[in-house]
């Protein structure tokens, strides 16, 4: 039987009860008096203590309680009625052994799941045990105090050469911008800082207030999306830094114009119907289908690259293309423009190349394409920059993506400041 540590050697098991709920085992402190006291010939024993209960790790997915009780003496020549201080297995103010609340303390640290389903999963009372880790074993209010106490919380132990700038919804339409540390790998060593809200001018002041000018001039990269803000901020702060932004957003822009020409040809189809008389039948094409169904279902088509299309996609496409052929260029510069960004190239190559592709999509003169000419005017340079060390944004939309699912593993943010404390322990 698996003991606390040292248990054995002062307890012995008297009693042992399995049930369907749990195991239930019962100890008595060995008969064993200390030196002295064995030399009395007035200290006799004089029964037991009540039992304290105590739990211990699980075994077969069934709680262990430990119920302990400790000898009594009696000194004849005093009268006194004493018991040794001996030190329970216990976590000081709880009815959880330590061994087991320091096991715990690492799960909720190291997963990221609520603390009462990780605390059910070991058998423990949920509510007890998050109640207890917040309050108690945690340090939750020291850390708000030295961590929080000015709203945001930033680790420069964290500021590495090659960082990340994202924002994330916490709850409620509540936006957090976080700063990460592509080094850390999504685990421990990546958040760097949280900062409420998205305003420019109030993430740059706290960032630089927070940083010594030679930790900013440190950062050799920092990678984000096509946000404004986000771009300002990490030219701002990270002075000496290459700004790069994300090339999955900048592909994202010319999908979403290519998928705006596919919207705008079949409203102007389905206004078509409206005034078709309705006697004669749709036309179909060879794949069975009507026009208005081929760009419905060609969203994602348009979006993949060939050698991916299933044979029915394929027929759709070459259906598509032949009607509308605006669509089957449009569709071409995307795949274009993918392998530019899959080209291991120099920048300067890069620019030439993303040049040319620019000019064929300005001699499309589609007016969905004016999103994707203003992107390219505005974000030339810091576009670029991808080709240097082919960084991307991927970290940081992976960080938030664990964030999110984090939060829906805690069923919302209930307590923001507390939420923030269990994402800088899992990964700060």
């Amino acid at each position: 039987m698996c003991l606390p540590e040292g248990m054995d050697e002062l307890f012995e098991m008297v009693r042992f009860e399995r049930t369907d709920k749990a195991y239930d085992i019962w100890l008595d402190e060995k008969k064993k008096l200390s030196d002295e006291d064995y030399r009395n010939p007035n200290i006799v024993a004089r029964g037991y203590t009540e039992y304290t209960t105590i739990q211990d790790y699980p075994m077969r997915g069934r709680p262990v309680y430990l119920h302990m009780r400790k000898n009594k003496w009696w000194d004849k020549a005093t009268n006194e009625i004493f018991s040794y201080n001996l030190e329970l297995p216990n976590e000081e103010g709880t009815r959880l052994s330590a061994e087991f609340v320091a096991f715990l303390n690492m799960k909720v640290e190291t997963t990221a799941l609520s603390i009462k389903h990780i605390a059910q999963m070991h058998c423990v009372n949920g509510k007890y045990f998050a109640d207890l880790y917040r309050n108690k074993l945690s340090g939750y209010a020291e850390w708000c105090k030295n961590e929080l106490c000015c709203g945001f919380y930033f680790n420069g132990a964290n500021i590495g050469p090659y960082m990340s700038l994202d924002e994330t919804c916490l709850s409620n339409g509540e936006v957090w911008t976080f700063l990460t540390n592509k080094d850390g790998h999504g685990g421990r060593g990546t958040l760097a800082a949280a900062i409420p809200g998205t305003k420019s001018d109030e993430i740059i002041s706290i960032l630089i207030g927070a940083m010594g000018k030679s930790l900013r001039r440190n950062v050799r990269e920092i990678t984000c999306d096509l946000s404004p803000s986000m771009m300002l901020i990490a030219g701002e702060v990270f002075y000496n830094a290459h700004v790069v932004n994300d090339r999955f957003h900048v592909q994202q822009v010319y999908n979403e114009a290519v998928d705006e020409i596919r919207v705008d040809i079949r409203r102007q189809l389905i206004a078509e119907d409206n005034i078709r008389d309705k006697s004669e039948p749709p036309v179909t094409y060879s794949n069975g289908e009507t026009m208005r169904q081929i760009l419905a279902r060609s969203k994602h088509t348009l979006m993949m690259a060939q050698n991916k299309w299933t044979d029915t996609q394929r027929h759709r496409a070459s259906i598509l293309f032949k009607y509308y052929p605006i669509l089957k260029s449009a569709y071409q510069l995307a795949m274009e423009l993918r392998r530019i960004f899959n080209l291991k190239i120099s920048p300067t190559k890069a620019l030439g190349k993303m040049n040319e592709w620019y000019e064929k999509v300005m001699a499309l003169g589609n007016s969905s394409f004016r999103s994707v000419i203003k992107t390219f005017k505005n974000h030339a340079p810091t576009i670029i920059n991808y080709f240097r060390r082919r960084a991307t944004n991927a970290s940081a939309e992976a960080f938030n993506s664990k964030v999110k699912i984090f939060r829906s593993q805690m069923r919302g943010v209930r307590d923001r400041d507390f939420f923030i404390f269990r994402l800088v322990k899992l990964y700060a």
